[in-house]
């Protein structure tokens, strides 16, 4: 897994510089409803805005699987709960048979 990791991780880290060092101009961003102007290297703005677009799309993919995580959580209390309820059968069927081995060795020593 390590090792997928770096063939991952290598190129992607390499890329990552390549464009850094390619577009270290400045460039003048101008937020319209504000009126605001930023200079900015074009590589800064251009890894922001993939980091932004990244987190809105884990975002809305995380929201979108809250109903899939609601029926998950469901069913492992499900489970839980059935478990627990077993657990209880089990030792009372325990108890029933205790009891009838020890009725069965009173009448057999009387």
């Amino acid at each position: 897994m390590k090792r997928f990791s770096w063939v991952l991780t290598a190129p992607i880290t390499l890329a990552i510089l390549v464009l850094a060092v390619n577009n270290r101009h400045d460039v003048t961003l101008e937020v319209w409803p504000f009126g605001i102007q930023l200079d900015y290297p074009l590589y800064l703005i251009i890894l922001i805005s993939i980091g932004v677009g990244v987190f809105i799309g884990a975002l809305i993919a995380w929201l979108s699987s809250g109903k899939t995580r609601k029926k998950a959580r469901q069913a492992e209390w499900q489970a839980l709960d059935l478990q627990r309820e077993l657990a209880w059968e089990r030792g009372e069927n325990q108890k029933e048979r205790e009891k009838s081995q020890s009725r069965g060795q009173n009448v057999t020593s009387a």
